[in-house]
């Protein structure tokens, strides 16, 4: 026998009176709609009795695979190679400790610091010896400015910018970056600011639910709103003539637990009856988790919960006038963690390679903390947690080497799993419903007679 049907090969339901479904191969997170019999042949491994032009449509989205393949070690071996052929030198920064809003789910111990000019040097140091060891693959660096809120440090911002910038010209290679923040300090002038000369492409902004329920959770530290000033700052971008041309898109996400997920129909309503439908790059929903060792996931849906809720979600989207991603794709690279190049940097100079761990005390004086850039920026601790994730997935540690969702999640955040928190994305409850709803929103126009 040649060939056999791929343990990655899921189907939906019957989507329509023929009793055709959708078929998904997770690895290549691609979809065919097929036959009924074309359905069965693939669930006996019948693949012998599919015609050569079925064959061959199926093989090109790896649904049929060579009968002597290993298809786990195959997965694993494409993520590493994806990670090691990487162009892109990502890094992330978080040039403040501080931030406005005292949220309950959150991790971090904020206090009013800002990372210091003396530690400039260290940072473009470091960078440059990575950029000088792979001078020939790079072809961009692409910064995440992160919190604590990084728009209280936006002179450092602009400082480390300029160096950034440099540094990238100094190697013929292109610029970029990203900002995720509260959107308190996203005025109009600092979004200019940002796409025109700081070279910002994306920025995330958090909104947990209409004002009653996000003020409840998102407020300041002395107990303030921010509901009203965040929505009001985004409404004078997105209403801006050029914001389209702006170069720099704006996506909203919704976190969600117990507490604020029946808010979560009204959000997505409201949004659409403020044109933002039409204006966000897109909105996405996620469940809250423990971050910094807290006990924020006792407050969180099962993922079962959140999968269930998750479909009706997204059919709301799309009559909203929404364009939500509904199959996932191939993922390759998880997290800046299982990178053996990319790192984080906080306002102390402290060196991690998981963008979860810093400000808190939980993970102080752990192997999470490789070095610090106020000491020898190249001589660090060459123990990296979490990196050699691709390795552990093919050893029974965690689930996910059975699992067949694995080639679009990536096995998850490695962290939470190594922290006894499952961490399997909720399309893997609900990937039957994703598929006839991707079938019924006209996603999928490929056809196997």
């Amino acid at each position: 026998m040649e060939y056999k049907t791929s343990y990655y090969t899921l189907f939906s339901e019957s989507v329509n009176d023929k009793g055709d479904s959708v078929l998904f191969c997770t690895r290549t997170a691609q979809a065919l709609v097929v036959s009924k019999k074309i359905r069965e042949l693939l669930e006996n491994n019948e693949v012998a009795s599919i015609d050569d032009s079925m064959l061959q449509q199926l093989l090109n989205v790896k649904a049929i695979v060579h009968y002597s393949e290993n298809e786990l070690v195959n997965i694993v071996d494409e993520n590493k190679e994806a990670i090691d052929s990487s162009n892109e030198l990502y890094e992330v920064i978080q040039p403040s400790a501080m931030c406005q809003l005292g949220c309950d789910y959150c991790g971090q111990t904020h206090v009013k610091h800002n990372i210091n000019s003396d530690l400039y040097s260290g940072l473009i140091r470091r960078i440059r010896h990575k950029l000088s060891l792979g001078q020939e693959k790079y072809k961009s660096l692409n910064i995440g400015w992160f919190g604590g809120e990084p728009l209280m440090a936006l002179s450092q911002i602009r400082q480390l910018t300029k160096e950034l910038k440099n540094l990238a010209n100094e190697f013929g290679i292109n610029y970029g970056a990203k900002l995720v923040t509260n959107g308190l300090s996203l005025k109009e002038n600092i979004f200019l600011e940002l796409a025109q000369e700081l070279s910002i492409k994306h920025i995330e902004v958090t909104l947990d639910g209409t004002e009653t329920f996000h003020d409840s959770r998102r407020h300041t530290k002395e107990g303030g709103k921010s509901f009203r000033h965040i929505f009001n700052n985004l409404m004078k971008i997105f209403n801006r003539a050029d914001y389209a041309d702006s170069g720099c898109r704006i996506s909203i996400r919704c976190n969600v637990d117990r507490r604020n997920w029946e808010d979560v129909s009204n959000l997505i309503s409201f949004l659409s009856e403020n044109g933002l439908n039409e204006k966000i790059a897109y909105f996405y929903l996620a469940g809250v988790y423990s971050w910094g060792g807290n006990d924020a996931h006792k407050q969180s849906l099962t993922k079962e919960e959140f999968a269930q809720k998750e479909i009706d979600w997204l059919i709301e989207m799309f009559e909203a006038g929404f364009q939500p991603s509904i199959l996932p794709n191939r993922n390759k690279k998880v997290c800046l963690a299982v990178s053996p190049v990319s790192e984080m940097y906080d306002a102390y100079g402290n060196i991690f390679n998981c963008t979860e761990v810093s400000y808190t005390s939980h993970y102080e004086n752990t192997e999470y903390v490789l070095g610090n850039l106020g000491k020898d920026p190249l001589r660090i601790s060459q123990t990296r947690p979490l990196t050699n994730w691709n390795d552990t997935l093919l050893t029974d540690q965690f689930p996910c080497h059975t699992c067949k969702m694995l080639p679009v999640c990536g096995g998850g955040c490695p962290k939470s799993w190594h922290e006894d928190m499952r961490a399997c994305p909720t399309t893997k409850f609900n990937i039957k419903d994703k598929l006839a709803l991707a079938y019924a929103a006209s996603k999928l126009d490929l056809r196997v007679i």
